[in-house]
């Protein structure tokens, strides 16, 4: 069985495996910063409340909860 949801429900310290990414004129950055189908990523921060930071190589970016939502993972 997968375990796929969204972003921002992924517990800290969880690797995911981006499944999709859906709609808003904020996608082309996500791409540009290595957010992308297919990319995998390491949850860094995820309290329920505020921002999300994720560690895509070796940077660590920090995502709104709105954004985050609309990230379809699987968790790995």
């Amino acid at each position: 069985m997968e375990n796929i949801t969204s972003l921002d429900t992924v517990e800290e310290g969880r690797t995911v495996t981006i499944l999709e990414i859906h709609g808003g004129g904020w996608r082309r950055r996500l791409y540009q910063m290595g957010i992308l189908p297919g990319s995998h990523l390491e949850v860094v921060f995820n309290r329920g409340t505020g921002p999300i930071i994720v560690r895509v190589g070796n940077a660590e970016i920090s995502l709104g909860r709105g954004i985050a939502r609309k990230i379809l993972v699987k968790v790995e």
